[in-house]
């Protein structure tokens, strides 16, 4: 059993990412989880003290001077390092780390953990395009602790191809795709019985509602028994009810809130869709988070925008230039055949696979 000490900008409520699921990969390998969440404000926000909040997973958090994104000069991210890093080591400590313990960071600015933990391997996951997601017309300062992190990493890894390119100016960074939390479970129902398009994930503003209405446009043309089917939380205020105005006034939508997949009516699902529009970070998808859970179920993925995901047959566009048409034919006619495909992806993309790449063996 090792000991992981995770830091991260998440609060561990927060709708699971990449940064949860490495967590429970971690724990579910034999290993002792600390999830350090999210600093709150200081003088607004306390401190959070050590708890277990699943078997093998602890979280707690400190305090910081200011949130990372106002941090616009080097003097500014120095003194907020000099605050925050303490009390990174004392929460360890307190937990009881280990020294020499593995450290993953999933922050842009966490350059001051090499220093907090001296001995230790640090890991370091970049998940987004900080620098384009800066919301200030700036971002030198963003580029100037991306950079100082990536240099103070034992190994860095990110999830996309866009942020491999990226990176690869101050550092050797991998791939590190999501992966399969459950194994792959082939469709029963024949596609003839199939007639709904699933979008399972954040129902918000990264939608493109243009390219939902011309898909309902399309299936109430062609395929009149097909319907939309949305399902999953929002996080953006105000999106919500506008997108469920929207889709009302659509004849074969439907909106629901979030629940698992395996609560849904998949033995009638043809393919998931994930219809989104273009934007910084929706550029610099190479796999969706939530896509290998649909994978695993059998879905072929109906998808728009994205111009770095991964190419692959049961990967179908929506915003080809033959249209809509081809990739509905596509993903209904071919549904069985591919299935050895989609099985073949998910087992080359397992839980062992990623525990590989962080260098970590199971323990039990």
């Amino acid at each position: 059993m090792a000991d992981f000490v995770l830091v991260t900008h998440t609060r561990w409520s927060e709708t699971p990412r990449v940064r949860h699921q490495i967590a429970r990969l971690l724990r579910d390998a034999g290993h002792r989880v600390l999830f350090i969440e999210r600093a709150g404000q200081a003088g607004r926000e306390g401190p959070h003290p050590l708890r277990e909040v699943e078997p093998g997973i602890t979280t707690a958090r400190g305090t910081r001077l200011l949130h990372h994104q106002l941090r616009v000069l080097p003097l500014l991210h120095r003194a907020d390092a000099a605050y925050v890093g303490p009390q990174v080591a004392r929460i360890a400590r307190e937990w009881g780390a280990a020294k020499g313990c593995t450290v993953v960071n999933f922050m842009h600015d966490g350059w001051y953990l090499r220093e907090r933990f001296p001995g230790s391997r640090i890991l370091t996951v970049i998940h987004d395009d900080f620098e384009a997601q800066s919301r200030l017309p700036f971002r030198n300062h963003i580029t100037w602790t991306l950079e100082r992190t990536c240099r103070a990493s034992d190994e860095v890894f990110a999830l996309s191809a866009p942020l491999v390119q990226r990176l690869s100016a101050w550092c050797e960074p991998r791939l590190f795709l999501p992966w399969a939390v459950v194994p792959y479970r082939a469709p029963v129902a024949p596609a003839a019985s199939r007639d709904t398009l699933l979008f399972w994930g954040y129902v918000d503003n990264a939608i493109d509602m243009d390219m939902v209405r011309a898909l309902s446009a399309h299936l109430a043309a062609t395929r009149p028994g097909f319907r939309l089917l949305f399902v999953g939380p929002t996080q953006t205020k105000g999106a919500r009810e506008r997108i469920a105005a929207e889709l009302a006034a659509l004849p074969n939508a439907e909106l629901r809130g979030p629940c698992g997949l395996d609560e849904l009516p998949l033995e009638r699902t043809m393919a998931a869709i994930l219809p989104y529009r273009r934007s910084p970070a929706i550029d610099s998808v190479t796999l969706a988070n939530k896509s290998m859970q649909l994978l695993a179920r059998g879905l072929p993925l109906l998808i728009s925008a994205m111009p770095a995901f991964l190419r692959h047959e049961f990967v179908l566009r929506l915003d080809a230039d033959g249209g809509i048409e081809p990739a509905l034919r596509e993903a209904g006619e071919r549904f069985e055949q591919l299935q050895p495909m989609i099985e073949r992806f998910c087992a080359e993309n397992s839980p062992a696979s990623r525990l590989r790449m962080l260098g970590v063996q199971p323990t039990t």
